[in-house]
């Protein structure tokens, strides 16, 4: 079923819903388009696990987008997300009693290490490649492939790939985090 088929039932409440939601969680007009276009997208996705016996078609849409909005709304509600701690550099601030100035300005590059950070040289880089190299060298065989899969590829896809159940992956990522952190490469991880 396409985006045309969803109906004009769908197509509605998506839409009303996608502009209740400015002012909500710091959602905005201009997030509207890729809200409606995300529910609609999330519907589409589950509309083949519509049970007709179960509830009617235009409850099951209601429950799908009801629950998306949520689920949107719990996400930017996190405090790692938290939207309210987000400001633009280009704010103005009071620096004086007398004067504005953008945030940016205010930034410190040398108190603050994240800024101009100098490249490491050609022989850091080198030397560093040689020492990860050793570490993975002194790994069993079956942590060595976890590790240079890791380089590619997360958990999840390793664990479909080779069969191997997603919390036995776990603990073996933690011996390998061990394992760097004992040849003091835990912050190249």
């Amino acid at each position: 079923m396409g985006c045309e088929q969803l109906g004009d039932y769908a197509e509605n409440l998506i839409r009303r819903k996608a502009r209740r939601l400015v002012g909500v969680a710091g959602l905005t007009a201009s997030d509207v388009p890729d809200l409606e276009q995300d529910m609609k997208v999330d519907l589409l996705k589950r509309l083949s696990k519509h049970d007709p016996e179960r509830a009617p078609l235009n409850a099951f849409i209601t429950r799908i987008v009801n629950n998306h909005i949520a689920t949107i709304i719990e996400a930017r509600n996190a405090k790692s997300r938290d939207y309210h701690r987000h400001c633009s550099l280009n704010g103005q601030v009071t620096a004086n009693v007398d004067e504005n100035v953008e945030m940016a300005g205010l930034l410190d590059a040398e108190a603050d290490g994240r800024f101009h950070r100098a490249e490491p040289s050609h022989e850091s880089r080198v030397g560093l490649a040689i020492d990860v190299e050793k570490a993975i060298a002194d790994l069993p065989p079956d942590l060595q492939d976890l590790c240079r899969r890791l380089m590619k590829q997360n958990l999840t896809e390793i664990s479909k790939k080779t069969g191997v159940p997603r919390g036995t992956l776990y603990e073996r990522r933690e011996r390998l985090r061990r394992h760097f952190a004992d040849r003091k490469l835990d912050k190249y991880l």
